[in-house]
């Protein structure tokens, strides 16, 4: 991977994905040259601690000198080192999330975004069958290893600022990957740092949220909330976009638009493949996706499902038996 380009009082640290190739990395960004801000924590793997302290010793800083974290999003490859960061400080460094994420990471709620009850019924309402529903199951077991849980996380929200003397951290909430994702723009050097909402080698996924009774909008769809936030950091005078995974970008404009060509196409072959025949979910999975690796079929159904909301909302698609199982079809 191309290294990052220098920026003033910020360190870049890449700490690689075994076993998540499409990932390739996980980003954590020091930004300040006196206390720091720590943006994104990085999985519990192994050798991850010590890849992130070795690289900030690197760079002339110290896990001391951090004072605060920030989490782009409430996922555990974003969230996941933070409480072993506190235990080596021994101090409880403040961490911040935005609300609508808060719960993902605490104490009481984290483990509940492993595959529970609501994940298993939409597999049924999709047809899944049992041995890929075991599947997925082993995979979300997995993911629940890579985190500690924030007994006190702070909860942040759009327009919020963080502030140093040598940087200034504006929030920008760019939901769509989750509810609760957000963007950092750092005015002075004009660098965003994107979490998951910008990726330059995959396509980000506005994931399904099975959870939406406890969203501040019940209505809440994924997909069309991450096309306005793509909208809303277009326009952003990024000399760099510093991703939570991969490579940095310097086009940002061209990228938004390759991820909304990405997204109509996706849309026109879930509505093909419903037009052929009315079935459950599961069984347009081989039509819609060209390759889906063997554990990720929770994401495949996760895709169809958000590009689904936005073909009914269009009048082109419906529920023509809600089951379970569920069976759409297309509609003119």
């Amino acid at each position: 991977m191309e290294p990052f380009p220098k920026v003033d009082n910020v360190c870049a640290i890449a700490i690689d994905l075994p076993g998540f190739s499409d990932l390739i990395t996980a980003n954590v960004y020091a930004v300040g040259s006196g206390p720091l801000t720590l943006i994104d924590a990085a999985p519990k793997f192994p050798g991850a601690f010590e890849t992130l302290k070795g690289q900030l010793e690197q760079g002339g800083r110290d896990l001391n000198d951090i004072e605060r974290i920030i989490f782009t999003h409430g996922h555990v490859d974003h969230f996941g080192l933070a409480a072993r960061i506190r235990e080596e400080v021994g101090r409880p460094i403040p961490c911040f999330v935005h609300a609508e994420d808060a719960w993902r990471v605490t104490a009481e709620t984290y483990r509940e975004e492993m595959f529970d009850k609501a994940g298993e019924r939409l597999m049924a309402l999709v047809d899944m069958p049992p041995e890929e529903v075991a599947k997925i199951r082993e995979r979300f077991s997995l993911f629940a290893m890579l985190c500690d849980p924030i007994f006190d996380v702070k909860v942040m929200e759009d327009g919020d600022v963080f502030e140093g003397d040598d940087y200034r951290l504006e929030v920008i909430h760019t939901p769509g990957h989750t509810p609760g994702t957000c963007c950092l723009y750092e005015t002075r050097q004009k660098v965003l740092y994107s979490g998951d909402h910008i990726i330059k080698h995959i396509t980000p996924n506005p994931l399904f949220e099975l959870r939406k009774e406890i969203l501040r909008d019940p209505e809440y769809q994924s997909l069309k909330e991450y096309i306005r936030s793509l909208e809303k950091v277009k326009g952003i005078d990024a000399r760099y976009v510093f991703p939570g995974h991969g490579a940095f970008v310097e086009d940002l404009p061209e990228l938004i638009q390759s991820y909304r060509g990405h997204h109509r196409e996706r849309m026109e072959r879930i509505w093909g493949a419903l037009k052929k025949s009315s079935r459950p979910l599961y069984h347009i999975i081989d039509e819609v996706f060209d390759f889906v690796p063997e554990y990720d079929g929770f994401l495949a159904i996760s895709e169809i499902m958000v590009h689904l909301e936005l073909l009914i909302e269009e009048g082109r698609a419906e529920l023509a038996d809600p089951g379970p199982p569920s069976y759409y079809r297309a509609i003119g």
